[in-house]
């Protein structure tokens, strides 16, 4: 997998860098799109990501947006990392 960093990340709290870090790992550490796919739902079901970060899929990658703190419902403009698959 190849990670870009597309901008800072917000590391408004201790738990969004740590689920922060722990994205990127599953990414790094992830041979191909099904083991991403397993990781990233694992890492769902295993820690409050939803709380801190949005992502979704593309043809060939997985993009990774945080919320902003004040309002969950909204997220930053700019996505943190995309990674190609």
């Amino acid at each position: 997998m190849e990670v870009t960093i597309e901008h800072s990340f917000c590391p408004y709290c201790d738990e969004a860098t740590e689920i922060y870090f722990r994205i990127m790992n599953t990414i790094l550490f992830s041979g191909n799109e099904a083991e991403l796919r397993a990781g990233m739902e694992h890492l769902k079901e295993e820690t409050q990501l939803e709380e801190y970060f949005t992502f979704g899929y593309g043809a060939h990658h997985i993009w990774i947006s945080q919320r902003r703190p004040s309002d969950k419902n909204k997220l930053f403009k700019y996505r943190v990392m995309v990674a190609r698959f």
